[in-house]
């Protein structure tokens, strides 16, 4: 059982360093995947098509809270706004 919840917290720490580090790299919107396939920027309320952004997967483990895999994705548009994209689907 310990084995199991340090090997679930070491995953999870991994997808939020991956995270914290790509913040501090300047990737500083969270971006959220709408059910018309646009992309939401949650800091400017901007939508972007995804045809138009660069994608980019950076990081993936399985996450123990929501028992699924994460997929950590950079996102970068047109107009300079940088973030982060978090899925249960790689692009």
């Amino acid at each position: 059982m310990k084995n199991s919840i340090r090997t679930a917290n070491r995953l999870n720490v991994s997808i939020t360093k991956k995270v914290i580090e790509l913040q501090e790299q300047g990737y500083d919107c969270d971006f959220l995947l709408l059910a018309n396939g646009n992309l939401l920027c949650m800091q400017t309320n901007r939508n972007y098509p995804m045809s138009t952004v660069a994608i980019k997967q950076r990081e993936h483990g399985y996450d123990f809270f929501s028992h699924s895999y994460k997929h950590v994705h950079t996102i970068e548009t047109g107009n300079g706004e940088r973030g982060v994209l978090l899925t249960e689907k790689a692009f």
